[in-house]
């Protein structure tokens, strides 16, 4: 009978990157999107040892979870459903982004201009290892300075606290029913490109705080 070869850490990152969608990723994005992979599988946690009896108790009596629920949760995060998600998001998110020379590119500017912006919160990017990539959400080819209207304002001011990439992404990719066009529900990205007032991103904002 042949023998199974074990599965080295190059298959395991073949085999994450194939679930992640990497449409326009330059050959910089692909290479920190590999590296990302390979750091964030070696550091897999082999698991926990889970919730003490007095715990699973208190969550069940205090209605949080029926029996049935609290042991398919604690299932489900032995298994490491919820670290697998949390890696493909982030992998997902770094796949949406440019190079650092990508965005200079995009902007017209200077490798180091780039480095800039960011410092001054006038462009967002995020450390993957040694390299900062720049989410491409921010960028648009329908304004002169190459990026959406307000966004340092987003940055500085709405946004201040908010700096984990995925969630600043889902919040500025996703519909939001409170900005809404002609019957249609618009990304933050959508109302701020016609024109929209900053202040119904606001409210958004502070009504999610108190969640």
């Amino acid at each position: 009978m042949e023998a199974v070869r074990p599965l080295k850490i190059d298959d395991a990152v073949d085999a994450t990157l194939s679930a992640i969608t990497t449409e326009g990723c330059g050959p910089e994005i692909a290479e920190v999107l590999r590296l990302a992979a390979n750091e964030l599988l070696r550091e897999a946690d082999p698991g926990s040892p889970g919730l003490s009896a007095q715990e699973r108790a208190f969550l069940i009596e205090s209605g949080e979870f029926t029996p049935k629920e609290l042991a398919e949760t604690e299932a489900s995060v032995a298994r490491g459903d919820l670290r697998e998600l949390e890696n493909r998001t982030l992998l997902e998110t770094i796949a949406a982004s440019f190079s650092e020379s990508e965005a200079a590119e995009k902007l017209g500017v200077s490798r180091h201009r780039v480095r800039e912006l960011c410092g001054a919160e006038q462009l967002f990017g995020f450390k993957v290892g040694a390299v900062t990539v720049y989410p491409r959400w921010q960028f648009t080819n329908t304004r002169p300075e190459g990026v959406l209207p307000h966004l340092a304002h987003l940055l500085s001011e709405l946004l201040p606290d908010e700096r984990d990439p995925a969630s600043l992404q889902a919040f500025m990719t996703v519909p939001k029913e409170d900005l809404t066009f002609r019957g249609e529900q618009q990304t933050p990205i959508q109302w701020l490109l016609r024109g929209g007032s900053l202040d119904a991103i606001n409210d958004i904002v502070d009504g999610e705080r108190w969640y």
